[in-house]
């Protein structure tokens, strides 16, 4: 079986490598040879990501985290995969006000990308109550953190973010239960909002069980990669 890995936002292909092997794609907006073409859509990127996995001919374990989660959910309800595992993902705002305020703070950052560049984007990004968990990691994680995301070119995280944000993502409730592929739902114990959501999701994908991560805040593969490393080897175990 092929392991296929998706990074979240600012992140890039080998975010996964601590937690296991994978091929990991660069999600549009995330390297120089992939931009987010004009007009380009949530569900673009999840067809072309599709037809990539497509393309392998072999079985597939789809893994995402953050935004690169929201589009594997969203492949595994279109796309054939063997295995389905993700970390801090969203099904999608239901109301399209929610999804109208949602794209509205995301302007803020896109203008703050646009105006002050990377290294005012990634200190604001990072005061979030969302990462205040991370103060505990080693400077030398962070300063790791830090470092790939000051390799990006903001105007096109700003079109990542137009694009693939949650507030342009179309809702996929409704498509969670033509997920038939055994499912792993992780979040961190320390992200209350997607610790909730995992279990909501994992009620309904039929073949589908919820990990919370002790110790981890939103991101569980920088926080605790050797919890969700055996997460995952219990997910094998067990299937």
């Amino acid at each position: 079986m092929i392991t296929v890995a998706l990074h979240g936002f600012t992140g890039r292909p080998g975010h996964w490598r601590g937690v296991l092997d994978a091929i990991e794609p660069a999600l549009s907006g995330h390297a120089p040879d992939r931009p987010v073409l004009a007009g380009w859509t949530f569900e673009q990127e999840v067809a072309r990501i599709g037809a990539e996995i497509a393309a392998l001919g072999e079985p597939v374990h789809l893994c995402g985290y953050s935004m690169g989660g929201r589009i594997a959910l969203a492949v595994a309800a279109r796309f054939e995969v063997a295995r389905l595992t993700l970390v801090g993902a969203h099904p999608g705002l239901q109301e399209e006000t929610a999804r109208a305020e949602r794209r509205a703070r995301d302007e803020v950052w896109c203008a703050l990308l646009e105006q002050r560049g990377i290294e005012a984007f990634a200190r604001a990004w990072e005061d979030q109550p969302m990462w205040r968990s991370q103060v505990a990691l080693p400077p030398t994680v962070r300063e790791r953190q830090r470092a790939e995301r000051m390799t990006h070119d903001p105007l096109a995280l700003a079109a990542a973010l137009r694009a693939l944000g949650l507030g342009a993502m179309p809702p996929q409730w409704s498509a969670l239960d033509s997920i038939h592929a055994p499912a792993l739902l992780v979040a961190g114990a320390l992200d209350p909002t997607y610790g909730d959501l995992a279990p909501r999701i994992a009620a309904r994908i039929p073949r589908a069980r919820v990990a919370i991560i002790d110790g981890a805040g939103h991101n569980v593969l920088l926080e605790r990669p050797e919890a969700l490393r055996a997460a995952l080897t219990h997910r094998s175990e067990s299937a």
